[in-house]
């Protein structure tokens, strides 16, 4: 019997809730086996030391979800990456059956386009270590939720709307960084305008097919990010980025 079996359920409900919600039933459910797989491996790393107890000897996890489609890496990152819930769901698995884990553990999720399966896991003795200062984006132009935000997530969606539906009123989308409506320069922020991606210690904005484009001003000339283009632009503190009409200052 799974050493999860007991809280393995009560979690999977609240994933599969989730995920439909957002993506649907079908995605929901191929959702559902990479989830269940990676706590199955995550499981597999639990060890029984003297009179039974359990003790998880990872303090830090780096997952990484594996897929040559582009659209499918952005799903996974919404799926597990977002507010922590791959962290969330395995710490109360492990806790859930009396499993002792590190100070400070956590779970990285990144995604790659080569790898074997779907998705590995990196294990370190070690936790990871605390963060440089993150980046930030302050609103020169427009009218946004906050005056600045902070840059704190492998990835941060910028468009118009907090939330994106699609014709059948399912969540596609979540933007982290929400230009309002009824703003003159508001007004030419696609929904889906652009992201920021946090890769190997560096900000890169990259413009998702938006329609008024996106570009980077920096030492008096414009930079245009090119559209759907993964890799984008990197970006440099002090950089004022446009999307469309709408602007902010890239802070580090």
């Amino acid at each position: 019997m799974s050493l999860f079996s007991s809280i393995e359920k009560t979690i999977e409900r609240g994933f599969r809730h989730w995920t439909e919600k957002m993506f649907g039933p079908a995605d929901s459910d191929d959702l559902l086996v990479v989830h269940r797989a990676i706590l199955e491996a995550v499981e597999a790393k639990v060890q029984i030391v003297a009179r039974g107890k359990r003790v998880f000897p990872h303090a830090h996890l780096t997952v990484t979800l594996i897929s040559a489609d582009a659209d499918r890496r952005a799903l996974y990152e919404t799926a597990f990456a977002e507010d922590d819930r791959l962290e969330h769901d395995i710490k109360q698995a492990l806790e859930a059956v009396d499993c002792q884990i590190p100070r400070g553990f956590s779970v990285e999720v990144k995604t790659s386009e080569t790898g074997e399966g779907q998705f590995s896991i990196e294990a370190s003795a070690h936790a990871k270590p605390a963060a440089a200062t993150s980046g930030r984006l302050v609103i020169t132009k427009g009218k946004a939720d906050k005056s600045e935000y902070a840059l704190d997530k492998a990835r941060v969606n910028i468009g118009r709307m907090a939330e994106v539906t699609d014709s059948e009123q399912r969540v596609v989308r979540r933007n982290d960084v929400v230009f309002l409506d009824g703003d003159d320069a508001n007004a030419t922020v696609s929904r889906k305008h652009a992201h920021i991606r946090l890769e190997d210690g560096a900000y890169r904005i990259c413009d998702d097919a938006s329609e008024y484009g996106t570009r980077v001003f920096r030492d008096g000339r414009a930079i245009d990010v090119p559209p759907g283009d993964r890799r984008g632009e990197r970006l440099r503190p002090g950089d004022e980025v446009f999307f469309g009409r709408a602007s902010a200052r890239f802070e580090q």
